[in-house]
């Protein structure tokens, strides 16, 4: 089930001790690996190199064409933001899975819109100016900073000193997208609805922090014009188990938090006065019907039809969260949580709301008119610091390698397939050899089935030591596919010294992260093939992968598998038949386990 409110600690199994098999000769042992060649069949000049400006914190790397001061400046705001979200929502940071994540600050031309998708995936999220795309391995986050470049010179202050923008600047859009990603991974890497995360992710926002407070579920400038335009973003979230937003005090008991109207500096009525009833009733007449808000399929551009569906979602959870004295809050989590296990209808709803679509429609439009809400503050108790100052951070020249690397990943996760090819080509070409561009290289390889070009960038960057676990899978499965075809070992299966060969990049693939269901599968498939008999500690392993990924079949066939044939504690193997059975996709991996239980009885 999906974990929305109750996001799970997730961190891999303490047993990281090496297996003590002898690797076999190979790449990495100090032979020389003789790389591919690329051979320009064209006229075509090599572009230009590029100026970007590289830097980096823990987990992420940044990579920016925009001004020193823009990007010094984004790199602090970012780490108090890390520190603010972890005192409003510590779980969603505390419990996040560790996946490296590339951000991109684009400022100068055209830069951001060449990462823009064609035909952008469902799980694919898009702005006008920022975008996000993930798969397993990794992230990427691109924003936008080119109006902020050119308004840069129109920069005011708040009444603390702090500098604010004049425009409706990129760090509303990162908070954005950033949220959305943390959100995904704290829920096991499955995104939630969409009307749920595009309304979540709009509230998160508003989150304002300075040296000695921060609030959230604020909205500016009149919530008729926020809900109008998609400029102008608020709100917050429910911390884990909490009903009622009063109750919170997060921040491991040094911060306080109280509840704030905010109404004050809103103004609930839009600009012309008293709202009439036909101006109300204009308004909700532009509302979606809610069956379509909750069971809208985003268009490949961003539409008004679009923009309007997100404005709609970020009010309706607004409302529910903050708005009418909070009185639908325990509502919303019910409605949620049964919202993230499938599709909702109107029945549904009207047993977690007991409204109607059509009543919640006129009182989404009173709470627009009326904004009946409240913000959260936190405020720093006394004698304490507070937020911390941001760390320096080392700003460079990126290398070309860097540059073609973190790109090429970027245009591959949003699909521009022969851009990210050119992007990881272009400083091979200009003799750039860097570990984690020819792992990029030789996953291209791999993904364009060019196995043998795949295998010598794969092992030269083994060799390296690149940080890159989906390479180390990679190159184990390489191995695997040759020791197959010519299986050393008894009975056409593989001898130690093969098994001992594909083992060993999967081992240092697990030391890596983020985790990968694969590293534990193939683990678990060599030693199927293998005429080698696996020791206790080698099948722990097993048993780690399985419980850092209990929903996955392979891994428990495998490890129930082996347990059974050369494990010692036989109820150990019954638990892992038994939990097999229950997370069968299928009839055939079924009965699978229900036979691998009749040899164990």
């Amino acid at each position: 089930m999906v974990l929305l409110f109750g996001l799970a600690s997730f961190s891999p199994a303490v047993a990281q001790t090496r297996l003590g098999i002898k690797a076999a000769p190979n790449a990495t042992n100090g032979e020389i690996v003789e790389l591919p060649r690329y051979t320009v069949t064209d006229s075509r000049i090599l572009p230009p190199p590029e100026s970007w400006r590289h830097a980096t914190l823990p987990g992420y790397e940044i990579l920016s064409n925009a001004r020193d001061f823009t990007t010094q400046s984004f790199l602090k705001d970012f780490q108090q933001l890390q520190t603010a979200i972890g005192i409003v929502w510590p779980t969603l940071v505390d419990n996040r899975a560790n996946i490296p994540t590339l951000i991109i600050l684009c400022a100068r031309g055209n830069s951001f819109q060449q990462f823009v998708p064609e035909d952008a995936d469902p799980s694919v999220f898009i702005t006008r100016t920022s975008l996000f795309v993930e798969d397993k391995e990794r992230g990427a986050i691109v924003i936008d900073f080119t109006m902020q470049e050119v308004f840069e010179d129109q920069i005011l202050e708040d009444s603390e000193g702090q500098k604010i923008s004049a425009m409706s600047d990129p760090y509303g859009e990162f908070y954005r997208q950033y949220s959305r990603f943390l959100m995904r991974h704290a829920n096991g890497g499955v995104p939630l609805p969409e009307w749920l995360e595009e309304g979540l992710s709009r509230l998160f926002t508003t989150l304002d922090f300075r040296k000695k407070w921060i609030e959230f579920g604020k909205v500016e400038h009149g919530f008729s014009q926020a809900v109008a335009s998609s400029l102008e973003p608020g709100g917050g979230w429910i911390p884990d188990g909490t009903e009622d937003l009063n109750e919170i005090d997060a921040g491991g008991g040094w911060w306080n938090a109280t509840p704030h109207s905010p109404a004050a500096n809103i103004g609930g009525r839009p600009e012309g006065g008293r709202t009439t009833t036909k101006s109300r009733r204009e308004r909700h007449g532009a509302i979606f019907s809610f069956d379509k808000m909750f069971d809208y399929e985003k268009g490949k551009s961003i539409t008004l039809n679009q923009s309007r569906w997100s404005n709609q979602c970020f009010a309706f959870v607004h409302m529910c969260i903050y708005g009418l004295e909070k009185k639908y809050q325990k509502q919303f989590i019910k409605f949620a949580l049964r919202a993230c296990k499938g599709p909702v209808g109107e029945n549904d709803f009207k047993e977690c709301f007991n409204r109607s679509y059509e009543q919640m429609a006129t009182m989404l439009s009173m709470h627009v008119d009326t904004l009946a809400q409240q913000s959260v503050l936190f405020k720093v108790k006394r004698g304490m610091e507070g937020l911390p100052d941001p760390m320096p951070v080392e700003l460079r020249e990126a290398t070309q390698a860097e540059i073609g690397r973190i790109k090429g990943e970027a245009l591959r996760l949003a699909g521009h397939a022969d851009a990210s090819r050119e992007a990881f080509i272009v400083p091979y070409l200009r003799q750039e050899r860097d570990a984690g561009l020819l792992a990029s290289l030789g996953l291209l390889e791999s993904l364009e089935q060019r196995d043998a070009r795949a295998r010598k960038f794969l092992e030269a960057a083994a060799k390296e030591n690149v940080v890159r676990p989906r390479a180390y899978v990679e190159l184990a499965r390489l191995r695997l596919n040759e020791a197959l075809a010519a299986p050393a070992g008894a009975n056409g299966r593989l001898s130690a010294t093969q098994t001992a060969s594909v083992l060993e990049p999967l081992f240092t693939a697990r030391t890596q992260p983020p985790p990968m269901e694969d590293v534990y599968s193939l683990i678990g498939y060599t030693w199927m093939c293998s005429d080698a008999t696996p020791k206790e500690s080698h099948l722990e392993v097993l048993l780690e992968g399985a419980l850092i990924f209990p929903g996955s079949a392979r891994i428990m066939h495998h490890a129930a598998t082996l347990y059974a044939l050369h494990g010692s504690n036989k109820t150990l193997a019954k638990s892992l038949v038994d939990m097999g059975v229950r997370i069968s996709p299928d009839q055939e991996t079924r009965e699978s386990f229900e036979s691998l239980r009749g040899r164990l009885n």
